[in-house]
């Protein structure tokens, strides 16, 4: 038998000193200001905060992809909305594919659908309901923004040619949303953003000679903080929120332009809920708390003076520990994820019945289903 332990704990050896740079992060502590930089932008929590409870909406998408034997690919899409007050709405969508698909675009298309059939049934949830609400939303909606963006004009099949832009105009209306008194909050349980790292180059030039990669903002975070707390909100936009190549499709594109300049620009926030928990990050439309900016207007701005109970208040209400961050979107992950038993047997199962002798996975997908 191959000895893997023995060649494993080499490779750790050998790649010892690139591990200690990434995990332990000595070049971030010995930047007095980088330090100093968190401790003007870190703020604690309070035990409580008034705020205006209302009803409370979670949406989530989950997705499975199959690769059968005779070719084609299947993607599976399936998205849950449920409410406090009993409201509960699901989608289902299956997307046959033909296997010559390159491997980056399938990927592309796996994600463009997710968000397709999750923002649709958030848009629901603003027809269906009356505000005020609360709508929870999993994933950073600005980064959604940036993202869609960059992929718009990625695909020549006439079939997805135009999905990115539908996609990027059905999240819009549902940004917009937020002005009729929607409380919308997008909350990522991860996040590779680098604001902190581009904000702290603006006055330390020399932070990029020092630092060999950019860390990212909760890298950050985790260093110089383990309580309980949160950052000052950033008002984002523009470059900084969006991108540089966005910002050169969207001159290019006059419609794309006039609707932008119609959205809002977005607050982006971490917490940490429990002491040496895992920080979340947090976004949510300015005009939540009376900001009239628009995306295209404002590249970043420190909120200092914002109320933020209301979002607080929210957080801290629907926190019950590490596990369970936010229980609506808790509950609604659990229920929507696509399990291989029973869920996608079952998928498996039916497609079988409907086409008898055609549905079998390629060995590639087989042995490991």
């Amino acid at each position: 038998m191959p000895d893997f332990i023995s060649l494993f704990i080499s490779e750790i050896k050998k790649k010892k000193p690139l591990l200690e740079e990434l995990l332990i992060k000595r070049g971030l502590n010995e930047r007095p200001y980088i330090a100093e930089f968190i401790e003007k932008i870190w703020n604690n929590l309070s035990d409580t905060y008034d705020f205006t409870k209302k009803p409370t909406f979670a949406v989530d998408a989950s997705q499975r992809t199959l690769s059968f034997s005779l070719g084609p690919y299947l993607i599976i899409t399936q998205a849950l909305a449920i409410g406090s007050n009993g409201y509960e709405k699901a989608l289902v969508s299956i997307e046959p594919v033909v296997g010559s698909i390159p491997e980056n675009q399938l990927g592309l298309l796996r994600d463009l659908l997710m968000q397709d059939l999750e923002i649709k049934l958030a848009l629901q949830i603003v027809k269906e309901n009356h505000p005020p609400f609360i709508l929870l939303i999993d994933g950073s909606l600005l980064s959604r923004i940036s993202y869609l963006l960059r992929y718009l004009h990625s695909f020549e099949d006439e079939n997805y040619i135009n999905l990115a832009y539908n996609v990027l105009m059905n999240t819009l209306d549902l940004i917009n949303a937020s002005k009729n008194g929607i409380d919308l909050i997008s909350i990522s349980k991860s996040s590779r953003n680098t604001f902190f790292f581009q904000i702290l180059s603006i006055d330390n030039p020399d932070i990029e000679k020092n630092i060999s990669y950019k860390p990212t903002d909760s890298e950050i975070l985790s260093i110089f903080t383990w309580e309980p707390g949160y950052t000052t909100p950033l008002l984002i936009g523009a470059e900084m929120g969006l991108g540089h190549k966005q910002l050169e499709i969207i001159e290019k594109n006059s419609d794309l332009q006039k609707v932008l300049s119609n959205t809002q620009a977005f607050y982006t926030f971490y917490i940490r809920l429990m002491p040496r928990d895992q920080l979340l990050r947090i976004d949510f439309p300015a005009n939540i708390v009376g900001e009239k900016a628009n995306i295209l207007s404002v590249n970043y701005f420190w909120g200092k003076d914002i109320n933020m109970a209301q979002i607080l208040g929210i957080l801290k209400k629907n926190c019950v520990n590490s596990k369970i961050y936010q229980t609506p979107l808790y509950f609604v992950d659990q229920i929507v994820r696509i399990k291989r038993e029973p869920d996608l047997e079952r998928y498996l199962m039916i497609l079988k019945k409907e086409f008898p002798g055609f549905i079998e996975l390629d060995r590639s997908q087989g042995r490991f289903y």
